[in-house]
């Protein structure tokens, strides 16, 4: 059954008349009729009695033009669809912590609008809490957290894992002991996120140590740059500080054989995720994601 039979029956089925069909199909009246004479063999039906003057619709025809309105309003969907695929356009508003604005979003984004111009995108900085909160409420269409989230009607997609590093200073580390350092100085540690906190706190148990000193930062970036300047020690992602590391400026305090390690989740509201302009985004996150923060 070809669908081009099928859009003329639904034409003609409208018009109940051959003539006015064919020209708003362009086509000869023939056609038309030889269109219709094609569809009434195969179903074995009859689809139109003329009664007088005007042609109408047998209970056959009728239940045809049913199926024909059904299915072509699906192939405009299908269309409308892969059209908005093809050209995403329109806004996009996302929100992620400082530590992934700095660090991964600058390559994500411009890899982005090189393919897809018209979308404008406005990232938000905030504290994973938040982000998950503004998804949850379609206030951000789409967010990065430090964790992972189960929700059912949240979409979490894990992005990377990366594990946990207790770091000081390098100068600070050949001057003193461990257990000095661990006593004298303070712990700088997030001020901010359930999930990360968790982590922490994990970290904290597993390594059988209570910091008798506590200095709490809302930013990644800013508790690096602390325990740079000789501040104090910090728990930071292995993939912030790999540069210090290798280079000696920060050297990892090894208090537990057990790795600690947190997850990075893109997340989006489930009814959102037809949307071509958000499907579109989420797949440059995914396949960047992992190389971003090596550019």
């Amino acid at each position: 059954m070809e669908l081009r039979n099928l859009k003329t029956f639904q034409v003609v089925a409208e018009c109940l008349n051959f003539t006015k069909a064919a020209e708003k199909l362009n086509f000869t009246q023939p056609t038309v009729t030889a269109q219709i004479q094609s569809l009434e063999r195969e179903l074995n039906q009859l689809l139109f009695f003329r009664a007088g003057r005007k042609n109408h619709l047998t209970p056959a025809g009728k239940l045809l033009k049913k199926y024909t309105d059904d299915l072509f309003h699906i192939v405009d969907e299908m269309e409308a669809a892969f059209l908005e695929l093809e050209k995403p356009h329109g806004y996009l508003k996302v929100a992620a912590p400082e530590y992934y604005c700095i660090n991964y979003f600058p390559i994500v984004v411009s890899e982005f609008l090189k393919t897809f111009p018209d979308v404008h995108i406005n990232l938000i900085s905030c504290n994973s809490d938040d982000v998950l909160k503004g998804v949850a409420t379609n206030t951000y269409d789409l967010g990065i957290i430090a964790g992972e989230v189960s929700k059912s009607d949240i979409n979490n997609i894990i992005l990377d894992e990366e594990e946990l590093l207790l770091v000081i200073s390098k100068n600070i580390f050949e001057q003193d002991e461990i257990n000095h350092i661990l006593n004298t100085l303070p712990f700088i540690r997030f001020r901010i996120g359930v999930n990360f906190q968790s982590v922490i706190n994990q970290y904290i148990q597993q390594s059988n140590f209570s910091p008798r000193k506590v200095i709490e930062i809302g930013s990644e970036e800013a508790i690096k740059r602390a325990v740079l300047n000789g501040t104090g020690y910090g728990l930071l992602s292995s993939n912030l500080i790999k540069k210090e590391i290798q280079s000696g400026e920060l050297t990892p305090i090894q208090l537990t054989n057990q790795k600690i390690s947190f997850k990075t989740s893109l997340i989006y509201l489930k009814k959102n995720e037809e949307k071509g302009v958000l499907k579109s985004f989420s797949d440059v996150i995914e396949s960047l994601w992992t190389k971003a923060d090596t550019e």
